[in-house]
């Protein structure tokens, strides 16, 4: 294994990240309404952003 550093900047992928996250995400979602319905879908994304709320408020 080599320990040398990188010689130069590497490629951000930051972007690219987040945006297929989102896509697996929202098939996700659809999956989820397609097999147990939508109302398990609205439950989720509730609970999902009450939680992600809760999550920022102690970061700061």
């Amino acid at each position: 294994m080599s320990y040398r550093k990188p010689l130069g900047r590497v490629e951000n992928y930051t972007k690219p990240f987040l945006a297929m996250t989102g896509v697996i995400v929202f098939m996700g979602l659809w999956t989820a309404a397609s097999i147990w319905g939508f109302s398990v879908v609205v439950v989720f994304t509730v609970v999902t952003d009450l939680v992600l709320k809760r999550l920022a408020i102690r970061r700061r």
